[in-house]
């Protein structure tokens, strides 16, 4: 399939995944993600903000801060790989319940990234898109024990947590779950280039390709995802959802 044929039903986009497979045997891996509307960037949540007073980096680092002391008492740093970084594990359990940051999600499955772009009551009469990234190394979780607020280059990071059987997953962090269900990457987008969207941005070998989803196609998707809200624990709300909302507009305006 081609980067101009559109995905008119649910398995037109299995066919896109299809016709990408042969090139996995050759190193290739591949990601995904959804917007429910073509209008929608290649951007993180900060890239598509304005900071309210100092830059970007000292806004996020504050935000950051404030989700920390919000969710101190919840003690989720025992859920942390010793020697992966905190800000790192405290932004992606963030990123998945609203936190204003640098990371972007994706995933290693396509159907969860169908589900996302077609969600979305709001856009069901707009055509939403498809984002594969192709990535041509192995994912290395070295990247998990970087600094995200130092990188000088667009990263790909997959952070691991302890797996506790006595713990079920209703019963970790909300963010935590989401990860798992939701087979979850993240871009971190370096400070100077936050701004760009990510197929804009020096990339070095990772291509983004882009599928239109015309908007007919997103009740068929969501006919073959019945129960996919529930799988994805997003049908589970946080405890702190408007404490996150109250912290972001603290350091953020929308463009």
């Amino acid at each position: 399939m081609s980067m101009k044929e559109i995905i008119r039903n649910y398995q037109d986009a299995l066919d896109v995944r299809n016709k990408l497979a042969p090139k996995q045997t050759n190193g290739w891996h591949f990601l995904y993600r959804g917007h429910a509307s073509m209008g929608f960037k290649l951007l993180s949540m900060i890239g598509r903000k304005q900071p309210i007073k100092g830059d970007w980096l000292d806004c996020e680092r504050k935000c950051l801060n404030d989700f920390k002391d919000l969710v101190k008492k919840e003690n989720w740093l025992q859920y942390k790989i010793g020697s992966y970084n905190e800000e790192m594990f405290y932004l992606s359990i963030g990123r998945h319940i609203g936190l204003a940051c640098r990371l972007l999600d994706w995933t290693t499955k396509l159907e969860t990234a169908l589900y996302f772009a077609a969600l979305d009551k709001d856009f069901k009469n707009e055509d939403g898109q498809l984002w594969v990234m192709c990535y041509p190394d192995s994912i290395d979780d070295r990247n998990a024990k970087v600094d995200p607020f130092g990188i000088n280059k667009l990263t790909l990071v997959k952070e691991n947590y302890w797996s506790k059987d006595d713990t079920p997953a209703n019963n970790q962090p909300l963010g935590i779950a989401r990860r798992f269900s939701q087979n979850g990457f993240f871009t971190i987008t370096p400070t100077d280039q936050l701004t760009t969207p990510l197929d804009k941005i020096d990339k070095g070998d990772v291509h983004f390709i882009p599928y239109t989803i015309a908007a007919s196609a997103k009740e068929d998707i969501l006919n073959h995802l019945s129960g996919y809200e529930e799988y994805l624990h997003l049908s589970t709300s946080s405890t702190i959802d408007e404490e996150i909302k109250i912290i972001n507009s603290k350091y953020f305006k929308q463009l």
